[in-house]
């Protein structure tokens, strides 16, 4: 849970962007105050709200199907991830490589809840449709984030703690995020350790599904790490 000093902190580091579109050092780390000044380059009032865009459900099948190899082998580390977060007040978010929710899995009076600020299926997450958060920082970033409560730009997102690390193939390229998000009170320490090891999980599927023709020699210095 964050601490009282914390929010207070944060809240006034809010204030103080509103104002004078700077932040003395410390007060919030880097790349959420990166991603800030990124969304006030957009033009974006951090006490507005997010752009409402959802998909049709017509459109998110098509985005769906052209994602069914990523999402086909997501699944089993998205049941991996739920079970390790623990199910209650939790979801666990599969997006493109654009930012758009393609799937969620998880606790559903949360999801409820998330839905009152689209987080849901058929919604983009990206940094231009939804300011600082989680899956649209981290595709910018191209790196893990956490995003927790009031560092989300718009208002109305402070509801949520997420943390997101981006999905890559053999080759590097991005073809994805995937999430874990909750309610704001909610924050683990470990966060960003659970979502690593699922996403490790979809890359090694990646991996052998893209080699499969070819014989792959693994090595570790502990036969149990094979």
């Amino acid at each position: 849970m964050a601490s009282h000093s914390g929010r207070q902190t944060l809240t006034q580091a809010r204030l103080l962007f509103n104002q004078q579109g700077a932040v003395p050092g410390g007060m919030v780390a880097e790349p959420i105050l990166r991603s800030w000044r990124r969304c006030a380059d957009l033009g974006f009032d951090m006490r507005g709200v997010r752009r409402a865009d959802l998909m049709t459900q017509g459109e998110l099948r098509e985005a769906q199907q052209r994602n069914e190899a990523l999402r086909r082998m997501s699944e089993p580390a998205i049941a991996y991830l739920r079970r390790q977060a623990g199910g209650s007040g939790n979801l666990v978010i599969l997006s493109d490589a654009q930012g758009l929710v393609l799937d969620s899995d998880g606790d559903t009076g949360f999801a409820h809840r998330a839905s009152r600020v689209a987080l849901m299926p058929g919604a983009p997450w990206d940094e231009a449709a939804a300011g600082t958060n989680a899956i649209g920082t981290a595709l910018v970033e191209g790196r893990p984030i956490a995003v927790h409560g009031a560092e989300h730009y718009f208002e109305p997102n402070r509801i949520l703690t997420c943390a997101a690390v981006p999905i890559t193939d053999s080759e590097g390229r991005t073809l994805g995020v995937l999430d874990l998000s909750s309610q704001a009170r909610d924050v683990r320490p470990d966060v960003l350790a659970l979502v690593r090891g699922a996403v490790d999980r979809i890359e090694h599927q990646l991996f052998e599904s893209a080699y499969e023709p070819c014989t792959v020699l693994r090595l570790h210095a502990d036969p149990a790490g094979l």
